[in-house]
């Protein structure tokens, strides 16, 4: 949070120190990491896609760059076998470096703070072939920090890969569980933290 509050100082005074702004389209998919705090649960790795508009704002600092974007999100995730599609929102800002040769390739790394808000069905509910209850529910907020690497080509293209990490939990897992006796049935519960790598691609205007 205090991440979010420095790099919002850093942009409202942008327009005393007369920064360059530039607009554009940012894309790209990413692999996430689900690790369950319940050691029996099998994780899995899954694939998603993100897209939305982005600035770019460099500052009267040799190297130094601010960059944000606004990003439509969606994951597909596997939970026990059973398939879930996550949608989300996606609001980050990060601080930059970059060191290049002239305005034909440079070389950055980034790090800053990401909100995200999910904006699709936040809690499921399924039964598996045993006919045992299962419930998996989202964080409806959640604030993760970004750590990336890239590269500028011609100062309109953009490539760069990040590792995306969660403040805390992602969602949590809930699931029945039979006694011996056939008579008793006990809950489940397990957490859920989702890293994720990103592979972007953006083009500024």
């Amino acid at each position: 949070m205090r991440l979010m509050v420095l790099l919002a100082a850093v942009l409202c005074l942008l327009p005393r120190a007369e920064a360059q702004v530039r607009f554009g389209l940012k894309g790209g998919f990413e692999l996430t990491e689900m690790n369950f705090s319940a050691s029996d649960l099998r994780e899995a790795n899954r694939v998603g896609f993100y897209a939305g508009p982005a600035v770019k704002f460099t500052l009267p600092v040799v190297g130094l760059n601010v960059d944000a974007s606004l990003l439509y999100s969606q994951r597909d995730l596997k939970v026990d076998g059973e398939g879930i599609k996550q949608k989300s929102l996606l609001m980050s800002g990060n601080l930059r470096y970059s060191v290049g040769v002239g305005s034909t390739l440079a070389i950055f790394a980034s790090a800053g703070p990401q909100l995200s808000l999910n904006i699709g069905d936040d809690v499921f509910f399924w039964k598996d072939s045993e006919q045992h209850n299962h419930q998996y529910a989202l964080q409806n907020t959640m604030i993760s920090f970004n750590l990336g690497l890239g590269t500028t080509i011609l100062e309109h293209f953009e490539a760069g890969i990040y590792y995306n990490i969660p403040a805390g939990k992602t969602a949590d897992f809930t699931w029945d569980q039979i006694g011996s006796e056939l008579k008793e049935i006990s809950w489940n519960r397990a957490k859920t933290k989702t890293n994720a790598w990103h592979v972007a691609v953006t083009y500024y205007f």
